[in-house]
């Protein structure tokens, strides 16, 4: 009864009443959300479900720039290519040059 005598009283009152109680209702919403998420998050990390491990963080980062180099058979191709360059400017050049 009393919910509804609010409500009709806003219904007939002015728009910045409205505006009021919405902006009321929602910063409630928010903060009931933020309380529910706080308890499961500390709960979680109380019973051990977040381990967070740092020890390896910086090993972790170093090994990004190894991962990305080329190596193995990748690597053969690019060597016969300069081995034909080089074959290609040795037959270009003649031992005696011709004037």
């Amino acid at each position: 009864m009393v919910v509804q005598k609010v409500i009709n009283n806003l219904k007939d009152g002015p728009k910045e009443d409205k505006i009021a109680v919405a902006s009321g209702i929602a910063i409630a919403v928010v903060v009931i959300l933020l309380v529910a998420w706080a308890i499961f998050f500390f709960r979680n990390i109380q019973k051990g479900g977040q381990q967070v491990n740092l020890s390896n963080g910086a090993a972790d980062f170093l090994q990004i720039p190894n991962d990305t180099v080329p190596s193995g058979p990748q690597t053969q191709p690019q060597t016969q290519v300069q081995q034909t360059q080089g074959t290609e400017s040795d037959q270009l050049s003649s031992p005696n040059p011709v004037y």
